[in-house]
């Protein structure tokens, strides 16, 4: 039963209670004008007790809660990248609910917030903008979705009673759903140019090359070492990635069937055979020793990053002639091969194997619209067959 006292102007309220290990606690709050204002505040506590409430998990702040929650329940043995994000949503958090109370913020409040985070108003800006950068809808989504999670688990502890995450209305930039990828006549170019400057002293340029001829990711690329190459049967062994956000070395590629071999034109095999040799040679006169093997190692012993290696793409781009707007990234190469390979009438399951997706519906779903563009190319091509085609005369009656 709950007990009120006056202090000075105010009231407060103190309610005892039995916890879960069986000992015996005060819930008390202070700092009413009204003693009526302190009985309902008491009677709301004494409700929360009735439906299995801890008055002393009342207090905790927003940002410790998610910190137990992703602890708990979200990091615990996940990627890196799945680490860096949920410590990256806890930074914007930070910014606008700092030393706020859970079961402080309102519907309104978290939907402002949101509001807020899509349009980029929290950026700052390296370069003078008008306007701020809005963030994408999917990251947008994410942000609200994670905090959701939190929020049920929170319900279940009976630390909340109501989620001021529904109903949230999410916005941000909408991704086109359509993949970038070069022209025929400009991606041979890339692979023409890539080819004739990769060296040793130019590993960039040999990314870009390996990864226009055979659509690996970058990470995997960079994970390349010389046992992976077999000369003999042109297959490139694909068994890991590297770690070029973070710097932490090899680490399992993004799926297990992204674990494959990729069969490679002799033009490729002949290429590494050269670089092979140089690297080699360097080797020897400084007296190096590489135990990993690592190909995309550069004059420095340093393997290259994926900035060095968009780098070489851009530089490749430029000399082939490509308008900037129409340049692509280095997991635009990944797009870019799967375009020409459709080009050529590949069969959409072995271009799907190549690029260790587990499942085709996976690659239907990315490069649909690029087989949509192949078949009106093709029906195109039969309408012309067809016009071509010499009409059989009407016979002739001389009735």
């Amino acid at each position: 039963m709950a007990t009120f006292r006056k202090r000075g102007k105010y009231w407060e309220y103190r309610v005892k209670y039995t916890d879960s290990a069986g000992k015996q606690l005060v819930a008390s709050h202070g700092g009413y004008r009204l003693k009526s204002s302190a009985q309902d505040a008491a009677e709301a506590v004494e409700d929360d007790l009735k439906r299995g409430g801890d008055p002393s998990k009342q207090d905790v702040l927003l940002l410790d809660y998610w910190d137990q929650w992703a602890e708990a329940y979200r990091i615990n043995g996940k990627s890196i990248n799945t680490v860096y994000r949920y410590k990256l949503f806890r930074k914007h958090l930070k910014s606008r609910f700092d030393g706020r109370k859970l079961n402080s913020i309102r519907p309104i409040e978290w939907q402002k917030f949101i509001n807020d985070f899509a349009a980029g108003k929290d950026r700052k800006e390296k370069t003078t903008r008008k306007r701020p950068r809005e963030r994408s809808k999917d990251i947008v989504t994410k942000m609200n979705s994670y905090v959701r999670g939190m929020v049920k688990a929170a319900i279940n502890e009976r630390i909340l009673f109501s989620d001021f995450t529904f109903g949230t209305k999410t916005s941000g930039v909408r991704s086109s759903g359509k993949v970038k990828v070069l022209d025929s006549r400009d991606f041979a170019k890339v692979k023409a140019i890539a080819i004739e400057r990769a060296s040793y002293r130019n590993i960039g340029a040999l990314a870009v090359y390996i990864g226009s001829m055979t659509g690996m990711r970058i990470s995997e690329v960079l994970a390349l070492t010389w046992p992976d190459i077999d000369t003999k049967l042109c297959v490139i062994h694909v068994t890991r990635s590297w770690d070029h956000l973070y710097g932490t070395g090899f680490k399992p590629t993004k799926t297990d069937s992204s674990v494959r071999d990729i069969e490679i034109s002799p033009s490729v095999i002949e290429l590494l055979n050269k670089i092979h040799q140089e690297q080699a040679a360097s080797y020897l006169r400084t007296g190096y020793r590489d135990e990993d093997q690592m190909i995309m190692r550069d004059p420095r012993h340093n393997v290259i990053t994926d900035s060095a290696c968009n780098k070489a793409l851009h530089v490749i781009q430029n000399k082939a002639g490509i308008p900037e707007d129409k340049q692509i990234t280095f997991h635009g190469l990944r797009h870019s091969h799967v375009s020409y390979l459709i080009s050529k009438g590949v069969d959409i399951y072995y271009i799907s194997k190549r690029l260790g997706h587990s499942d085709v519906t996976i690659t239907m779903k990315v490069y649909g619209h690029l087989l949509d563009s192949q078949r009106k190319q093709e029906a195109h091509k039969l309408s012309l067959i067809h016009i071509s085609e010499p009409t059989r005369p009407e016979r002739m009656s001389y009735a």
